[in-house]
C-alpha cells in the first residue's frame, strides 16, 4: 500500500505542469504533494494499523495464558471449562461426562465466572 501511494505521488509530481514555461523553473507543488501523502500514511498507521496490531497482541496473549480451570467461549458458541491444555488444542468440558477437543484458535474469549454459571447453579426466583 505504501509503495502504491509513493508511486502515485511520483507520477503526479512528474505530470504536474511546470511554472515558467520554457525557462525550466519548477513550482513547489511536488513537495507539497509528498507532504500530504506522508500525512495520509501517518493517519492510516495511527488509526488502522497500530490498533489492529495491539488487538492481535492482546488476543495472542489471551490464547497463550489459557489454563486448566478457565471458563471459555468458543467461536461456535460453546461454553465450557478447560480440563486439558496442549500446544495447539484444548480439552473442554461442556457438560458432565462430556469433553471435546477444540483448536486453541477457536477460542473467542475467557468468560467471567459470574457469567458462566450454568442455569442449574443459579438460584431460582419463584
Amino acid at each position: 500500500m505504501v509503495a502504491y501511494l509513493l508511486t502515485t505521488a511520483a507520477q503526479a509530481w512528474a505530470m504536474a505542469p511546470r511554472a515558467g514555461g520554457a525557462e525550466g523553473q519548477q513550482s513547489g507543488g511536488g513537495m507539497e504533494l509528498f507532504i500530504i501523502m506522508g500525512g495520509f500514511i501517518l493517519i492510516f498507521y495511527f488509526l488502522l494499523i497500530r490498533p489492529q496490531k495491539k488487538q492481535q497482541r492482546e488476543r495472542q496473549s489471551m490464547l497463550d495464558n489459557i489454563k486448566k480451570g478457565d471458563r471459555i467461549q468458543t467461536n461456535g458458541g460453546l461454553l465450557g471449562m478447560v480440563t486439558g491444555v496442549d500446544a495447539k488444542e484444548l480439552t473442554l468440558r461442556i457438560a458432565p461426562e462430556v469433553r471435546v477437543k477444540i483448536a486453541r484458535s477457536a477460542v473467542a474469549g475467557i468468560v467471567k465466572s459470574s457469567d458462566a454459571q450454568p442455569a442449574a447453579d443459579k438460584p431460582k426466583s419463584e
